[in-house]
């Protein structure tokens, strides 16, 4: 084969190949994944990476309670053990500049740790379905004292593709406030997780749990 010929094949099968990979991604959706359990029963079967919900969720036996409850239905934003690693040790951190002694999740308030857990259990099972198309994303409440969160549909761009690749939900604390600026945000890396009592959405791991409240609420 002469050179020529041979540099034809080759751009051919590049061009081929990007094609079916820009098509892939512009075809991905997000596959609901069906999970034979409640929420609760998910987290337990999941410990490697979610053993840090576990120990806050037996100090609080009544939201324990709602998540594995089957006659109510929630959204869960799970939340794995390195966001309440990186949310301990800036607490700590922070609490030895004033040479106080480091404190842990089964020390905090029981009543502040009810209340920032509480804010990633939502009233009602939204799916990517329910708020894809929603512009301005969804306000939604906490299970537990009504608090304002806000849950936004995205989809990431890919291979040269606006909005060709992978669903995800912004999840965002508004901290009482209409302007974006003040909000608090993480996004997920997996969605719709359907269980017997709702939907869970999983939180990227950079997130530092309680929104950067931790620290503010519990270093002094």
């Amino acid at each position: 084969m002469t050179g020529a010929g041979f540099t034809m094949l080759l751009a051919l099968f590049l061009f081929a190949a990007c094609k079916k990979s820009d098509n892939y991604y512009y075809k991905y959706t997000n596959t609901t994944q069906e999970y034979n359990g409640t929420i609760l029963d998910y987290v337990i079967q999941h410990p490697a990476s979610y053993d840090s919900v576990l120990v806050v969720l037996d100090r609080l036996p009544n939201l324990k309670a709602l998540l594995n409850s089957e006659s109510d239905s929630s959204t869960f934003f799970a939340i794995n053990n390195r966001s309440f690693e990186l949310a301990i040790k800036s607490l700590n951190t922070t609490r030895a500049l004033t040479k106080k002694k480091p404190i842990y999740l089964k020390d905090v308030d029981l009543l502040e740790l009810d209340s920032i857990m509480s804010r990633y259990v939502i009233k009602g099972a939204y799916n990517t379905s329910d708020l894809n198309g929603l512009k301005e994303g969804l306000k939604v409440r906490s299970a537990q004292y009504d608090y304002e969160m806000h849950i936004q549909y995205n989809v990431t761009d890919a291979s040269g593709f606006t909005g060709g690749g992978q669903q995800q939900l912004i999840f965002s604390d508004p901290n009482n406030s209409i302007f974006k600026r003040y909000w608090q945000s993480i996004n997920t890396t997996a969605v719709n997780i359907r269980t017997h009592n709702g939907v869970i959405h999983v939180l990227a791991s950079g997130h530092d749990f309680g929104f950067n409240k931790f620290t503010k609420k519990f270093a002094h």
